[in-house]
């Protein structure tokens, strides 16, 4: 797009010179033809040149440009001829006004789709232009003089063409450079998102299930631990953490009422999911707040969240000393956050261990790759609030009812 975007361009930079060199001719030969009225064919000759050349650019033919050379060449032969009949007028043949048909001829081959044709029309324009002016030249008494002019445009155009095509060779050669390396990136960008998932799940999974372990009571294991670990063993044999599968569609059908969808949000939430996973492990979860907020997340949003508000209950179990926390769940326009709060030991977050991955990897991280933020308020000896905040499909205004069809009394 971009090459030919500039191919345009010259060429119609080439055709505005073109027309300016003709209107300048037939100025320059009328104010002569004051004098010399015989010069009046001149102009005839250089208005259907620049009636060619019109058409030319808005319909760019090979037969109007065929037509503008065979025109052109007769009109430059005819123009030479009168202009330099005229006696005691111009003493040689290599003057301005001479040369001005022949650089609108050259100026055919900006027109060129590519630089080497653009280059062959050109060079056949000048060949034809400088014979005609010859041949026009022999017919009279002004002595032949080499025609810079003519010499300097065919050169410019030629080299503007040239290094046109150079350029745009270049930029073809680079296109699958750039495109294999915007590729590249975006493969970098899904291997470090599966990386952090599949470390969150790490952590999520057996790191926890490991650490329940081994705090647990000798002797068998409770109900609670045994569904814990039955729910890790499922999640690691199954990929459905790679995908986006929305588990709440299998509980309330998109043909359900909006009313019976609501109702079902809290319940079929990933966030209600990990509290009660949390509960079977005897801490005592306190919920309050806009419970059917969670009805604007995604499947990716909503197990994810779910995900981080199962570590930072898991980390009360492990790390707080307390055996309760509280959920608090609010909501605006365009997000929705998530409180998790305990009245726990605390910790300065800066003087964690660093391999602690539940809230580096496990929360933070995993909040951030949706788009969200993470805020954490905790000293020792002063429990810990650990605030989720994530971007939700707007939410859409409440109807308000219409007063025309409220009953009568």
């Amino acid at each position: 797009m971009v090459q030919l975007t500039l191919a345009r361009a010259l060429a119609r930079a080439a055709h505005w010179f073109a027309l300016t060199c003709l209107m300048a001719a037939v100025v320059s030969v009328a104010i002569l033809s004051l004098n010399s009225p015989e010069l009046w064919v001149t102009v005839v000759v250089v208005v259907a040149m620049g009636a060619l050349l019109v058409l030319f650019t808005r319909h760019r033919r090979i037969a109007f440009a065929v037509a503008y050379l065979v025109v052109g060449t007769l009109g430059v032969y005819v123009f030479t001829t009168t202009v330099l009949g005229v006696p005691d007028v111009f003493p040689s043949s290599n003057m301005f006004l001479v040369a001005m048909p022949k650089m609108a001829l050259i100026m055919v081959g900006g027109a060129g789709t590519t630089a080497l044709s653009g280059v062959l029309w050109s060079t056949a324009a000048f060949v034809l232009a400088e014979a005609a002016a010859f041949l026009a030249i022999l017919a009279t008494t002004v002595p032949y003089r080499p025609d810079l002019f003519t010499l300097s445009t065919y050169l410019v155009l030629v080299g503007a063409m040239v290094l046109a095509g150079i350029d745009r060779r270049a930029s073809s050669a680079a296109q699958p450079a750039i495109h294999r390396a915007v590729q590249d990136g975006a493969n970098r960008q899904l291997r470090d998102a599966l990386d952090t998932r599949a470390i969150a799940l790490l952590n999520d999974t057996t790191v926890a299930q490991l650490v329940a372990l081994s705090v647990a009571e000798p002797g068998s294991l409770s109900p609670g631990l045994t569904a814990s670990l039955n729910y890790t063993l499922t999640t690691l044999h199954d990929t459905n953490w790679l995908t986006d599968i929305d588990a709440r569609a299998t509980i309330a059908p998109q043909s359900a009422v909006t009313e019976k969808l609501h109702s079902d949000a809290w319940l079929s939430s990933a966030v209600y999911t990990a509290i009660e996973r949390c509960r079977d492990r005897g801490l005592v979860v306190e919920v309050s707040g806009d419970r059917d907020a969670l009805a604007r997340l995604d499947a990716s949003n909503d197990r994810d969240v779910g995900l981080a508000v199962q570590q930072c209950l898991v980390n009360v179990i492990l790390h707080a000393g307390v055996a309760s926390a509280e959920v608090a769940i609010e909501s605006d326009l365009t997000t929705i956050s998530v409180l998790i709060a305990d009245a726990g030991r605390g910790f300065t977050e800066s003087e964690s261990a660093s391999d602690r991955l539940g809230l580096r990897q496990s929360v933070r991280r995993r909040i951030e790759q949706l788009g969200g933020s993470v805020l954490i308020w905790s000293r020792p000896g002063a429990g810990t609030n650990v605030r989720l905040t994530v971007p939700a499909a707007r939410r859409q205004p409440q109807s308000q009812p219409n007063p025309a069809k409220w009953p009568t009394a």
